[in-house]
């Protein structure tokens, strides 16, 4: 299955179908940062991809200057992206995000200042919030929750929920807890 169709199969799952689906602009978004990925990442025959990259840049500067979506197409994005809201979500090029995540609206995954390199690594199932800022070159945990206005700086391990300006890890994921059969000693009958 092609990554945009997991984004569609996840818009479906939350409820989103039909005149509905096909009409949010962030689907919109969405198609235009794969159809961009496509376009950089298979380098198509030549005569096939001047048209294409024409077409593309209108594309996105539609996306970039009326719903302020700047999804970078060198940016590596995995199957099942959910943006509820459009507007504000700047995503840098060195940016790796994982499957099935969320980002909310006013979203900005990018590089530091001053010059310094690098870009988050965001993993799977992991919650974006509104006005959440993640730079730097840092790894997010999977299944992770980033809450709304939160500035995160630094790695979060899987399933933290972090929270503030700095972001910090108001909750940790529940460790997995072993049944007494799995824990109990085995014993071997010496007939």
């Amino acid at each position: 299955m092609s990554k945009f169709s997991e984004d569609i199969a996840r818009y479906r799952k939350m409820g989103h179908g039909g005149r509905q689906l096909w009409l949010n602009p962030a689907i919109w978004a969405i198609a235009i940062y794969r159809f961009g990925h496509w376009l950089y990442a298979t380098k198509p025959f030549v005569l096939v991809r001047i048209p294409l990259k024409i077409l593309y840049f209108f594309a996105y500067m539609f996306s970039e200057v009326v719903m302020e979506m700047c999804l970078d197409p060198q940016a590596t994005i995995g199957g099942g992206l959910y943006i509820a809201h459009i507007g504000g979500v700047h995503i840098n090029p060195q940016a790796i995000i994982g499957s099935n995540c969320d980002i909310a609206h006013r979203v900005t995954i990018g590089a530091s200042a001053m010059g310094r390199k690098g870009a988050p690594v965001v993993g799977d199932q992991v919650y974006i919030g509104t006005g959440a800022t993640l730079v730097g070159k840092i790894k997010i945990g999977s299944g992770a929750k980033i809450a709304a206005n939160t500035l995160v700086m630094s790695n979060i391990p899987d399933g933290a929920t972090v929270m503030g300006v700095p972001g910090r890890i108001i909750m940790r994921a529940p460790k997995p807890t072993q049944t007494p059969a799995a824990s109990a000693p085995e014993t071997i009958d010496a007939k």
